[in-house]
């Protein structure tokens, strides 16, 4: 089977008319798969300034060269236009779904239209279908997944995303959610799935184009994961729970809607405390040697990440680890962003001036997946509506996660600069301020960084194209890539040529948002996290614990120094518009 270049599947909903044809070559040499891919077709059919949620949005899957072949890269990628943020919008997401796609040979999955009743899409042994979803429609994500998932691997939404809640996400197997809203573009299509099968039997499989070299090079890789202690002591063992204690120490966890950093209900929300209080089970992706997920052997429910454990504990200062999971789990069977949700309920909390229980915390969240409730459009429009936008921390509309950019401050210009809006895995800076991996910064200062983090951009604009973990990247960079690369999908592209790629990705996303009407105005924080008229103000728990004197906000002009720094990398210009001779070298001049 072909790893390089297969085929591209284009369904219209309206007619349901189906449409396959052999991937561009040259199109996959430009833009790789995955990411890349799908940002290169989303601006090629559709207008930037177009209604999210009109019909001719196109929902695109797209899976990468290295996908079911390399560790690490069981994944595949959602891309469309975010009815959240009106940004371009991808998201890299694991489970099941991403190998079966590349064992049907799709390198993308387009969908656009809108089918008169709910319909979900059915791919099995080369034979893609459009088939009724009546039966489906009104269920939440495990019951809809229980009923196809002895079809195949399931991407479906629930009811927020049938409501069009504009928090709603698509998720994978019931266990792999996303952000951006994309499940709201699903539910406007009528679209309650895609369930995948992909070819089985023998000269079927996934298999290298250079079996022997891929030996040598996928060993090699291992290696570099298994000397990596972020992945192969912390993540492999107590998965991103591994973080909270770290971090809580360090005073970067932001709680009760970023007023606080730092919180003494973090200990009982750790990785350390929950592998201590219950037998755990790992759950892997396809392809992955660590198994970051895991579930509670007595009853199976799954840990909530990092950013679930956040949302609804340590940002709310919630202490109970129970209450957690059962919010967490709502979010999961309704399709919402455990992120947006809980950022939200922050600014709620806020603006009532309350303190929210656990009852208190589950009962806003079936609202907001009932779409009863205006939350669901997320902080920004919610805060905006009541006169209060100052206390929505996002940036272009994606509410910003448990990483406090006040003191990480790499991060802090990457959420800014973020084509998705305050997505940390579009450059997760944590890595090398915080954790020194893959090399060290100084987490406080923002000179010399903006260089650093295009870098960073790139390198992950070429994971997620390549279809890898995004976690990858404290071991791997273009190097290993451009190896895995060749002995995997039989194509050669050098290291360099690898960053021109995460390059070229970079900017067509930047051209599709200057599009849609984003301007410089938009590549900023919210002003709560910038040090308040150069004061240096009061701190809470161990925040900047023993650097005396330490800013708690951001100071404002030394950002602006390092956008306008960003920007000169970049080769754009003071406003942030790639500059022409850009354009040509990357070969984006129309």
């Amino acid at each position: 089977m072909e790893a390089w270049t297969g085929k591209t599947v284009h369904i219209d909903l309206s007619s349901e008319s189906i449409c396959t044809s052999r991937t561009d070559g040259e199109l996959q040499e430009r833009y790789l798969g995955g990411r890349g891919l799908g940002v290169k077709l989303l601006f090629d059919l559709t207008d930037p300034g177009a209604d999210p949620l009109a019909p001719e949005n196109p929902l695109i899957f797209t899976s990468g060269p290295l996908t079911g072949l390399a560790p690490m890269a069981g994944r595949f990628v959602l891309t469309s236009k975010s009815p959240l943020t009106g940004t371009v919008f991808s998201w890299n997401a694991g489970g099941n779904f991403g190998q079966e796609l590349k064992k049907e040979c799709i390198d993308a999955l387009i969908v656009t239209g809108k089918a008169k009743k709910p319909v979900y899409i059915e791919i099995r042994e080369g034979k893609v279908s459009v088939k009724n979803a009546e039966k489906l429609w009104g269920l939440n994500t495990e019951e809809c997944t229980g009923i196809l998932g002895t079809e195949g691997s399931v991407v479906c939404i629930g009811r927020a995303g049938e409501k069009l809640v504009r928090i709603s996400s698509i998720v994978c197997d019931s266990v792999h959610s996303g952000r951006g809203g994309l499940g709201a573009v699903a539910g406007s299509k009528m679209l309650k799935a895609v369930v995948v099968k992909g070819k089985e039997g023998p000269g079927k499989g996934l298999k290298p184009a250079d079996p022997e070299r891929f030996e040598e090079t996928e060993s090699r890789v291992l290696k570099l994961f298994e000397a990596n202690p972020v992945l192969s002591k912390g993540l492999a063992n107590y998965g991103t729970p591994v973080l909270v204690k770290l971090l809580n120490y360090l005073g970067l966890i932001p709680c009760r809607n970023f007023l606080k950093r730092g919180t003494q209900v973090a200990d009982r929300l750790s990785g350390e405390h929950i592998k201590a209080g219950f037998e755990l089970e790992k759950e892997s992706c396809p392809a992955c040697p660590l198994g970051c997920m895991h579930r509670i052997k007595s009853t199976k429910q799954l840990v909530p990440g990092y950013d679930g454990l956040w949302a609804f504990g340590l940002n709310l200062e919630n202490p109970y680890f129970e209450s957690v999971l059962r919010a967490n789990r709502i979010c999961m069977d309704y399709g919402l962003d455990p992120v947006s949700a809980g950022s939200v309920l922050g600014a709620y909390a806020e603006l009532e001036s309350c303190v929210l229980g656990p009852l208190e915390i589950e009962a806003l969240l079936l609202e907001i997946g009932e779409g009863e409730i205006e939350a669901g459009k997320g902080a920004l429009e919610y805060l905006s509506a009541r006169g209060r936008r100052e206390l929505s921390m996002d940036v272009k509309g994606l509410e910003i996660a448990g990483f406090d950019p006040r003191g990480i401050r790499g991060q802090a210009l990457a959420y800014a600069t973020s084509p998705h809006g305050a997505d940390y895995l579009t450059a997760f800076m944590v890595g090398p301020e915080v954790l020194g991996k893959p090399l060290g910064l100084d987490r406080l200062g923002l000179r010399g960084k903006a260089g650093i983090l295009q870098v960073f951009e790139n390198l992950t604009a070429v994971l997620d194209s390549l279809a890898l973990c995004p976690y990858s990247v404290f071991a791997l960079n273009e190097g290993p890539c451009s190896d895995l690369l060749l002995s995997a999908a039989g194509k050669q592209l050098s290291p360099a040529e690898l960053l021109n790629i995460g390059e070229r990705i970079w900017n067509l996303e930047r051209i599709f948002n200057l599009k849609a009407g984003f301007t410089r105005a938009d590549d900023t924080l919210p002003e709560r996290l910038f040090e308040a008229c150069g004061e240096k103000r009061g701190v809470e728990g161990n925040w900047n614990e023993g650097e005396d004197g330490a800013e708690a906000g951001i100071p404002l002009p030394e950002f602006e120094v390092a956008l306008l720094e960003y920007y000169h990398f970049r080769g754009w210009d003071d406003e942030g518009l790639p500059s022409a001779r850009k354009l040509e070298e990357l070969g984006l001049r129309s």
